[in-house]
């Protein structure tokens, strides 16, 4: 009866797929990021070359995650992805005070693409420190 009702509202509706970049800085955990959408766990990675794409489905939306791979390198190849991307999720590793500034030019950066207009865009504020651990140290 579900699968009735799913196929049904499959047709009615249609299935929709969105194409996300996942973008930040090497190490910030865009990796780590992609595979808790796509299995629900955390699970070992070691840093991307290039990229690594899964697809996640949420109800009738697919979505095509791209994970771009953050080193200096690798940066200036990020445009090459942004055709027909809906949405960006914008890692910043929280603890990595020293190169904040780099993370913040490489995001207006992405602001100012042309081919990025519409997306929609969520900053995604990685490994922060619990605020009760700076509560505990006087």
């Amino acid at each position: 009866m579900g699968i009735l009702f799913t196929r049904m509202f499959s047709s009615l509706f249609g299935n929709r797929e969105a194409r996300i970049l996942v973008l930040g800085l090497d190490n910030a955990g865009k990796t780590t990021i992609l595979y808790r959408l796509q299995m629900g766990e955390v699970v070992s990675t070691i840093p991307t070359i290039g990229f690594n794409v899964e697809t996640v489905q949420y109800n009738n939306i697919k979505f095509q995650v791209w994970d771009l791979g953050g080193q200096t390198s690798i940066r200036p190849y990020w445009r090459c992805y942004f055709p027909n991307t809906q949405a960006i999720i914008y890692v910043v590793d929280s603890s990595d005070t020293d190169r904040m500034v780099i993370a913040k030019d490489e995001f207006h950066a992405i602001l100012e693409e042309d081919e990025l207009k519409g997306a929609v865009v969520l900053i995604f504020a990685n490994k922060q420190v619990s605020c009760s651990f700076f509560s505990s140290i006087k």
